[in-house]
């Protein structure tokens, strides 16, 4: 790939409007509804989003802003962030007697859903993400015995399976589409299903 030279001008063209993606607006919708219906303090479970301006935001408004679900109250109202989250998640929640509002967002959502369906066909099931990132750990979670994850180019070149031919591929969708392209383009080279 060819390069600019350094000392060329550039310039940067910035879409208009700019703003967050839908489900981004409808999980922290999620929780200033949730203030607004239950009054604060409102717990939430992780970063609603990965923008420290609109946790301190919402801090300030009076939602409490927690790692994991065990740390909320029992009886109280816990909203679940946009990343999604895995079933025992839930159901610590169910548990400890509180009230979850699920802001995980409609993307994510569809990608648990292929996970547990690609689970139920007996497929293994390639995730291409971020290891630690909290969507991967909620996708992950839909069927931790069926899921192996792929960072890199590097990890997808190593990665042996069982069978090749019963794979189902699934994304991060925070991945940037440039390392999800990479990334599936060498597995399909290694492992053409």
């Amino acid at each position: 790939m060819a390069s600019m030279p350094r000392n060329m001008p550039r310039k940067v063209l910035l879409a208009a409007p700019r703003g967050y993606c839908a489900g981004v607006e409808r999980a922290v919708e999620a929780v200033e509804r949730a203030l607004a219906t239950y009054g604060p303090p409102v717990y939430v479970r992780k970063q609603i989003v990965h923008n420290l301006h609109v946790v301190r935001d919402l801090e300030a408004k009076g939602a409490v802003f927690v790692e994991e679900e065990t740390e909320v109250p029992e009886g109280a109202v816990v909203v679940l962030s946009a990343h999604g989250v895995a079933p025992e998640v839930y159901a610590n929640a169910r548990a400890r007697g509180l009230t979850v509002l699920d802001a995980t967002c409609p993307l994510v959502t569809k990608v648990h859903l292929e996970a547990r369906r690609f689970a139920r066909e007996g497929r293994t099931i390639v995730l291409i993400g971020h290891a630690g990132h909290e969507e991967v750990v909620g996708t992950t979670g839909q069927a931790p015995e069926r899921t192996l994850l792929v960072q890199d180019v590097e990890e997808a070149r190593r990665l042996r399976v069982a069978d090749p031919a019963n794979l189902a591929y699934l994304t991060q969708t925070t991945l940037s589409v440039d390392a999800a392209i990479e990334n599936k383009a060498m597995l399909r080279q290694r492992l053409p299903a």
